[in-house]
């Protein structure tokens, strides 16, 4: 009888571990259901346009820097538009702005090409008071549209 008591042991055990296992699969899944894709941390969603003398600015970038925040962020701008999604978003806050870019370059060259004979610097497009003495600023709100346009005149 000692071998049948065994077997019934063995078989408690085994069906005690699979139903720890399911109630922990269950839990892990319920969790991460809990976990939405909107909970950013506190991050906003930051968009907006940016114009060259009236018209968009094909490509160049856009760099928020935190006056009191530790969230830095930034993105390309392509045809006179950037985004940063909420998932790489800013925190609400005050960011010093910076925006740059340069003329496009005509030349096809290969990348050894490029490396060895890099050649002239591009013309920078962007007056410098936008980006290395820029005095812009924007406030990143918790709640509202984050959503900041810059048209930049160099001809003023």
């Amino acid at each position: 009888m000692l071998p049948m008591l065994q077997t019934i042991s063995e078989s408690a055990v085994r069906g005690a571990r699979a139903s720890v296992a399911i109630t922990s699969l269950i839990a892990l899944v319920a969790f991460a259901g809990c976990q939405s894709e909107t909970d950013t941390g506190g991050r906003k969603a930051i968009a907006g346009e940016i114009t060259l003398n009236g018209a968009p600015l094909k490509e160049g970038s856009i760099r928020f820097e935190p006056k009191s925040t530790e969230t830095a962020g930034g993105a390309p701008i392509v045809d006179g538009k950037y985004e940063i999604a909420a998932s790489k978003g800013l925190l609400p806050g005050t960011y010093r702005v910076f925006i740059d870019a340069v003329e496009a370059d005509t030349q096809t060259r290969s990348a050894d090409d490029l490396m060895n004979n890099p050649g002239p610097a591009r013309k920078k497009l962007i007056p410098d008071k936008y980006n290395t003495k820029s005095t812009l600023t924007v406030e990143v709100t918790e709640s509202g549209n984050n959503h900041f346009d810059f048209p930049i005149d160099t001809k003023k």
